[in-house]
């Protein structure tokens, strides 16, 4: 993450958005954050929308079709391994209010499971607390894919079409503020969890 720390220009994030190692990661990151990892995947493909606006909607493909990846193995790692894998995962995260919550509601009405399936695919809440949750309920796999379908294609399709229309002035503000800005996408990914940890209702 040196673009965090400013020791990547702009000419460099142009370069690094347009590689094939660049997309290898972003894959590679949307699938494990949809089950395992702690960072989001904002902290690669939004710097990756930065250098090359036109690829926008490339690069939220493939972090979509990587994420519902991702997000399959984490409702299996529910399914069939909460006890060892799912559990280390919720309390690593200090996620176990909200995960019972998450239980508790789905379990009652089939539309708050779907609604929070939605919400965590869409907002900086851990995509991972819900892929788990849904694959512990069993609920049906086909609503599961469609609501994260849903929330994360409204998330990356709406961050690409920003750059889309946008792109000039987001990148200008970008490429003077490199640090910054990832300072801001890793305050949000934070938020997230703070936000399941102390405000689970």
């Amino acid at each position: 993450m040196n673009w965090l720390r400013g020791k990547i220009d702009a000419d460099q994030l142009r370069r690094g958005a347009k590689s094939k190692k660049a997309y290898s990661l972003l894959a590679a990151t949307s699938f494990l954050e949809s089950a395992l990892l702690p960072l989001s995947v904002d902290i690669i493909a939004l710097p990756m929308m930065v250098g090359s606006p036109k690829r926008a909607f490339k690069v939220a493909h493939v972090a979509l079709l990587a994420s519902l990846a991702g997000g399959l193995l984490g409702y299996l790692i529910g399914f069939a391994f909460l006890e060892t894998l799912g559990q280390w995962i919720i309390s690593t995260y200090r996620l176990e209010t909200a995960f019972h919550e998450f239980q508790q509601q789905a379990a009652e009405n089939v539309w708050a499971a779907v609604t929070a399936i939605f919400l965590g695919a869409v907002t900086p809440i851990p995509f991972k607390l819900v892929c788990i949750g849904a694959g512990v309920l069993k609920i049906n796999l086909a609503i599961f894919l469609a609501a994260a379908f849903a929330g994360r294609a409204l998330r990356f399709y709406a961050f690409a079409l920003a750059f889309k229309l946008f792109g000039p002035y987001v990148r200008t503000w970008a490429e003077q503020h490199l640090k910054w800005f990832g300072l801001i996408v890793l305050a949000v990914t934070i938020l997230g969890f703070i936000a399941v940890i102390y405000w689970p209702h």
